[in-house]
């Protein structure tokens, strides 16, 4: 791993680790933000192109894709303005920290993902959001409850920044949910404040979540839709 790599994974860790769920009546889900930024240090000659591996999301303003260095599969974005790349984490998650890969939504300069981190105790899943532009404007939404059993199953960008997401409360069997919500947040300094998910159902459709223009659309079973905040 480069002092870039490095260094990145360090911040990301930090975020994960300062986020703390907030508890809430019932299965409600928390939602804690930091910001974190600056520009990152110079790339070694070894690292990928923004033009390596296999695409993950691609816009006019930037392409995220995965490629293996060093024996590592690993995740990167590129902005297309900058030319710069950004290191976002491994794509595999082997019970430690990492990212789904089939959790990234790209819009604009933007990338959205879902990171987790496993403990003993359990396994936490963290939305974050990075402009891979500015390399600045990276949000953090801490998505699970206190017993970190929450599995997210799919998440969508809007070109404003809101990022949303349906997460399964596996407070029980790890394999069987017991709930459903469907969340969709504008990322920022939100610290202890509680979010109220748009839909609570364990008839929600699991990925079944969509972006139309401003406009958030889901199953549940039938087709349901809200205004984006």
């Amino acid at each position: 791993m480069t002092t870039d790599d490095a260094r990145e994974e360090d911040s990301l860790r930090s975020e994960v680790m300062r986020a703390r769920p907030v508890a809430a009546a019932g299965a409600a889900i928390a939602v804690l933000a930091a910001a974190a930024g600056g520009a990152s240090p110079a790339l070694a000659a070894t690292d990928p192109s923004c033009s390596a591996g296999s695409t993950l999301g691609v816009t006019k303003s930037a392409r995220v894709f995965k490629t293996t260095v060093r024996n590592r599969l690993r995740v990167y974005g590129c902005s297309t303005t900058t030319k710069k790349r950004s290191y976002l984490g491994t794509a595999a998650n082997d019970g430690g920290e990492g990212i789904d890969t089939s959790l990234i939504a790209v819009a604009g300069p933007r990338v959205a993902y879902v990171r987790q981190t496993c403990w003993d105790s359990g396994c936490s899943e963290t939305v974050l959001v990075f402009d891979l532009k500015t390399r600045k404007d990276r949000s953090v939404a801490q998505v699970t409850p206190g017993d970190l059993n929450n599995k997210l199953t799919n998440i969508v960008l809007s070109a404003t920044g809101v990022v949303g997401w349906i997460a399964e409360d596996r407070q029980g069997d790890p394999g069987v949910p017991t709930a459903r919500f469907v969340v969709a947040r504008q990322p920022g300094l939100f610290r202890g404040i509680d979010v109220v998910p748009i839909a609570t159902s364990l008839d929600i459709v699991s990925g079944s979540l969509a972006l139309g223009r401003n406009t958030l659309y889901w199953l549940q079973p039938t087709a349901q839709s809200t205004t984006l905040p």
